[in-house]
């Protein structure tokens, strides 16, 4: 009988420690089709490669400030697909732990809040990307003035017109883009 109060102990505490364990849940957005401005057909493939490409040198959206919002759309969604996707379970935990030390360090860049959600970033900064493609900089600039940002809109527009050299953004998704298509040359496994 003096064992009945010691195994009941145990068991609380087992059943707390159960409980106390949660798997990580990876913030992820929802994209429609072509909301990051590339294929109708898979946006997930198109958002790597938008991202790859943008990122592999800042020459690429120098005064392109429509293809850097996109990119940094793509970074913001793929850094979640791809570490939360069952679709994707084949990504390195290295790659995947890559991109979301790329999606912070893109969100650093443009002075967009760490907490804020996935979901608020990949559609702002689309809807941003959307009103400089259709010239419309007024709007874009309200658009950059949502609380996801800690800078003023005209601060922002100035980043997504010269994006520095963002070293995590280009390794991971390079890492990504070699994983998704591996090829016999790929040196970046």
């Amino acid at each position: 009988m003096s064992r009945l109060p010691s195994t009941i102990a145990t068991l609380l505490l087992l059943a707390g420690c159960a409980g106390g364990l949660q798997p990580t849940v990876i913030d992820t957005a929802r994209v429609q089709p072509g909301q990051l401005g590339g294929s109708l057909l898979d946006t997930d493939v198109s958002a790597v490669q938008q991202a790859q490409w943008a990122f592999a040198s800042p020459g690429r959206t120098l005064d392109r400030p429509v293809e850097a919002a996109r990119a940094a759309a793509s970074m913001d969604y793929i850094a979640g697909e791809l570490n939360s996707s069952p679709r994707w379970s084949r990504i390195s935990a290295l790659t995947q732990m890559q991109l979301l030390q790329g999606r912070a360090e893109v969100r650093q860049a443009l002075s967009i809040r760490a907490d804020a959600s996935s979901q608020a970033v990949v559609d702002n900064l689309s809807g941003v990307a959307n009103a400089l493609a259709a010239g419309n900089q007024p709007a874009a600039l309200a658009a950059l003035s949502a609380p996801i940002y800690t800078a003023p809109a005209p601060v922002v527009l100035a980043t997504l017109n010269r994006l520095p050299y963002l070293q995590m953004a280009n390794v991971s998704t390079m890492r990504a883009a070699n994983q998704l298509f591996p090829s016999e040359s790929s040196s970046w496994r």
